[in-house]
């Protein structure tokens, strides 16, 4: 058995020392080596040879420490003048500067020894963006893995390398094409409220890339601690339906205001149906249809969090697209301050915006930065340059 079915945060010396207790033989999704070299060129080009090798194939993980022994793990030797920071810092500057495109969620775990040394384990997750190519010093290659190791991919897997590259993009924006084209026909999951709709998804690549599917279980532990809350809800609870589970918002005469659907794929769609429905907003005055300028985007940034939550309290892999659209807002007015003024007089001019897909590459990214360019989109269908909701610092600030 590998490392793979652990959480790499969690991965201790035992369970390297029990790589070389065992005997585990490298294979297609780990391999060993005693040594961290990059001092020459050559070295370089073969690090990140092995590193892209594992993301142009099914992923796995590379562990330093490990003398290997005909090809199985012989004995934990640990690094020799291992110095944390610098180590991990000149493996970032290799994968920044010398592999195309960049691999996404590349993680890396440092653990200590007894014997006062380090092992080290770099987990390249299966890419989204593959093939990946080195190149440094004027040699570019490609490198795919096998139960052997490592091998240049010739040109036949390159093609469908790239073929596939396009199919993953292709299917994630026909799931969430098909969605909205439900939604807009009124096929919800659960009646609805209003029919002005706010629909956030977030789709993990892994979703479509693999075959495995969520288990009850899964779903179960996802909701926990109020992960999937739907947007702008004070009162919820969830029930299981044919697609995975569905977390529901209180509602009144059979309809809810808002809904999240968490897929056996991994895939979770956010419904929010009440924001832009149409209201007075003077004394016997008609229906306005309105984008409260600060509530839309305060409600999606307050049930975010426990979504990425979820998808991490499941280990789901990243990187994860991301995707805002907003349904049946012809002639909809931005509006600040709430409902009490318009702000700028430019109308939606189309039924649906849908905003570009963006891709999540990390979890350490201030969630309002994630969500800015889809915000901006919004703000640039009614005439303006972007949300006024952020500080010159990049910060969500509610605009006064």
């Amino acid at each position: 058995m590998s490392l793979q079915h652990l959480n790499l945060d969690a991965v201790s010396e035992s369970d390297i020392m029990h790589l070389v207790d065992e005997g585990i033989p490298e294979s297609k999704i780990i391999e060993y080596k005693q040594a961290l070299i990059y001092a020459t060129d050559e070295q370089k080009r073969e690090f990140l040879s092995d590193l892209t090798a594992f993301a142009n194939t099914d992923g796995g993980d590379l562990v330093f420490g490990i003398a290997e022994v005909q090809g199985v793990a012989g004995e934990l030797v640990g690094l020799n003048n291992f110095v944390q920071d610098d180590a991990l810092g000149k493996i970032e500057n290799l994968l920044r500067d010398f592999v195309q495109p960049r691999i996404l969620g590349v993680t890396m775990r440092v653990i200590p020894l007894g014997s006062g040394k380090h092992s080290l384990v770099i987990r390249i997750p299966s890419s989204f963006t593959a093939p990946h190519m080195v190149r440094h010093q004027g040699v570019t290659r490609f490198c795919g893995r096998n139960s052997n190791g490592k091998y240049d991919l010739d040109v036949s897997e390159l093609r469908s390398a790239f073929i596939a590259n396009e199919t993953y993009a292709d299917r994630l924006r026909t799931f969430r094409i098909n969605r909205i084209g439900k939604l807009c026909n009124g096929e919800y999951p659960v009646p609805l409220a209003g029919k002005h709709l706010m629909v956030l998804h977030i789709l993990p690549v892994d979703g479509v890339r693999r075959d495995g599917r969520l288990q009850t279980a899964d779903l179960v532990r996802a909701s926990k601690e109020y992960r999937l809350k739907p947007i702008n809800s004070s009162g919820w609870g969830d029930v299981f339906n044919f697609d995975g589970l569905l977390v529901k918002s209180s509602g009144a005469a059979g309809k809810v205001d808002s809904y999240v659907q968490l897929t056996r794929k991994g895939f979770i769609e956010a419904v929010e149906s009440q924001m832009l429905e149409p209201r007075q907003l003077t004394e016997n005055g008609p229906p306005a249809k309105i984008v409260p300028s600060v509530e839309w985007e305060r409600s999606i940034l307050q049930a975010f969090p426990g979504y990425l939550n979820a998808l991490t309290e499941l280990e789901i892999p990243l990187p994860y697209s991301l995707s805002l659209s907003l349904l049946n807002v012809r002639g909809f007015l931005i509006y600040v301050g709430g409902f009490n003024r318009p702000y700028y007089d430019q109308v939606i001019d189309r039924d649906h915006l849908l905003t570009e897909e963006i891709l999540i590459e990390s979890l350490s990214i201030p969630h309002s930065t994630m969500l800015r360019p889809l915000f901006d989109q919004v703000w640039n269908a009614c005439g303006r340059g972007g949300s006024i909701n952020f500080d010159e610092g990049g910060n969500w600030r509610a605009h006064r």
